[in-house]
């Protein structure tokens, strides 16, 4: 399985009242690009915003701080659109 599959989307959709899904994008991002980690093939199955975070890690690197948070607003407004 390739970093941009996945077999089910498990984000939640709740209001982001406290920021945790932003905060679980940019520990993701992080662990790519900060942390070198690789997440194993299981734990990419399920689309959840920490490893969808490490997918764009893996894919563009480091990013400024902004630029990460607009390409996470970008997520919610793509999820969003799709429910």
């Amino acid at each position: 399985m390739d970093g941009l599959t996945y077999k089910e989307d498990g984000r939640s959709t709740e209001p982001d009242v406290d920021n945790s899904r932003k905060g679980r994008f940019k520990v993701g991002w992080n662990d790519a690009v900060v942390r070198g980690k690789e997440y194993d093939a299981a734990t990419l199955e399920t689309l959840y915003w920490q490893n969808l975070g490490y997918r764009f890690g893996k894919l563009l690197g480091e990013t400024s701080e902004k630029l990460q948070e607009e390409i996470y607003e970008l997520c919610v407004r793509q999820q969003k659109e799709r429910q």
